[in-house]
């Protein structure tokens, strides 16, 4: 039964696409700077579409009870696709009052970080509730951030899930084996729709995506305590470090507001370099730096799940991927000022 709706999802996908793209409905805006990496055709930003209604398909049942804030976080990157909800402040403001909401309803929380001293902090609940909701509003506007480039946002969760189903952690939290292999088939339905540019994420997709797999991570980090916390941050380390670097640049180096968007990330200055000197054509780079990035990631996921209880190995692949981050980061700045 559950094959039988992911090919039926699969088929309402193709021809809802198909539907928006032959009558433009939910384009991408290509005039804005940080989205003209990949093409100036109008692409539908459909991919939080696809993947709410993947949710209510294969998760209706055992995350029913969280369906209604997944709805709220993808509305928001709706309303601000369709260029309703134009202010980054507002989106920040809906997003932190849902996010504490969802965090108080569930009593979500951090239950063990390894630090004594941080543990008797978030003991106090109001502590643990900010703090767990910071930590969600990070993922959730870090994915939007590395959304600029095809396949980057959705190959990252790809093989975040992957990892997730190879070493049955979603059984956890009462999950079943063919219930997330079909969520994972349903990602990959959706990663090649964007290879191929025939749809992109949107803030929408991003949304959901950063929302949906930091309560995953959190909960199936609480119903399994042979895991140590920070090889839960190191599956999420890149979309966090994106958002938590991206503000100290826009504040300390551009002295400008951390919640407007420039084309000044990791992945653009990766592109912007890789186009002007090797690849000529945009998609062509664009694809490339995605890969070679999410290349990356999986190497260094496939490494810490060899040992996801040691806490000083996890440590140590958090650290190199900051520092592999920032230098390269700084290199390349470096170079395009030149040029």
């Amino acid at each position: 039964m559950n094959y039988i709706i992911f090919f039926i999802s699969l088929i309402v996908v193709y021809l809802i696409n198909s539907y928006f793209i032959k009558k433009n409905i939910l384009p991408s805006f290509s005039g804005d700077k940080h989205q003209e990496l990949a093409t100036i055709k109008s692409i539908p930003l459909t991919g939080g579409l696809f993947l709410i209604c993947g949710f209510f398909l294969i998760f209706f049942q055992p995350f029913l009870k969280y369906l209604i804030f997944l709805t709220l976080i993808f509305l928001i990157g709706l309303f601000s696709d369709f260029k309703i909800l134009k202010s980054a402040k507002l989106r920040l403001l809906l997003q932190s009052i849902i996010i504490l909401i969802f965090v108080i309803s569930f009593d979500l929380k951090i239950i063990d970080t390894r630090i004594d001293i941080l543990d008797q902090i978030l003991s106090k609940k109001v502590v643990s509730y900010l703090f767990v909701s910071f930590c969600i509003l990070i993922i959730v506007n870090g994915s939007n951030f590395l959304d600029g480039l095809n396949t980057l946002v959705v190959g990252y969760y790809l093989i975040v899930s992957l990892f997730i189903f190879q070493m049955e952690l979603y059984r956890s939290i009462g999950l079943d084996s063919d219930v997330f292999l079909i969520w994972i088939l349903f990602i990959l339905v959706i990663y090649l729709l964007n290879f191929f540019n025939n749809l992109y994420l949107g803030d929408n997709g991003a949304y959901i995506f950063g929302f949906f797999y930091s309560f995953l991570l959190i909960s199936i980090f609480n119903s399994n305590n042979t895991i140590s916390p920070y090889f839960i941050i190191l599956l999420l380390w890149y979309p966090g470090f994106e958002n938590l670097f991206s503000i100290l640049r826009k504040m300390n180096i551009k002295k400008k507001s951390p919640l407007l968007a420039d084309p000044k990330h990791l992945h653009q200055l990766m592109f912007i370099y890789l186009n002007k000197n090797f690849l000529k054509k945009k998609i062509n780079a664009n694809l490339a730096i995605s890969h070679i990035i999410n290349s990356y990631n999986f190497l260094i996921i496939f490494f810490a799940s060899k040992n996801p209880s040691d806490t000083d190995f996890q440590l140590m692949l958090i650290i190199f991927n900051i520092i592999l981050y920032t230098s390269t980061y700084f290199i390349l700045l470096k170079k395009l000022k030149k040029n």
